[in-house]
Formats: structure tokens, sequence, C-alpha cells
């Protein structure tokens, strides 16, 4: 069963870093964590070097 889950951290966008906060549904807290390496990496084409995961939260 997913839950859901709020996936705080930070992204280098070219040579600046931006904030960032996602929403994903994900069976664990490490799941939630590669989703959102994916969706950046599939969507923006950042590498997970370039993404730092600060803090993921069960959301509900």
């Amino acid at each position: 069963m997913a839950m859901g889950y709020v996936v705080y951290g930070r992204v280098w966008l070219g040579r600046s870093q931006r904030p960032f906060k996602k929403e994903v549904d994900a069976p664990s807290e490490k799941m939630a964590r590669e989703k959102v390496l994916s969706l950046f990496g599939s969507h923006n084409g950042v590498k997970r070097s370039k993404i730092v995961i600060e803090k993921v939260e069960r959301n509900g």
C-alpha cells in the first residue's frame, strides 16, 4: 500500500542551487527518495549527484 511522503531538499540547476519540495506516493521512505531522484533525472536531466535530499516526512 502506497503512502504519501513529502521530500525536501536542494538541487543544482546550472550554477545555482534551488530548494524543492515534492509530494510523492511510495510504499516506504526509501522508495520516496528513489522516486524523487528518478523524477528529477527524467524531467530535468539532473544527475543524482546534483540532488541533496534533506528531509522526508510522511504526509498526513
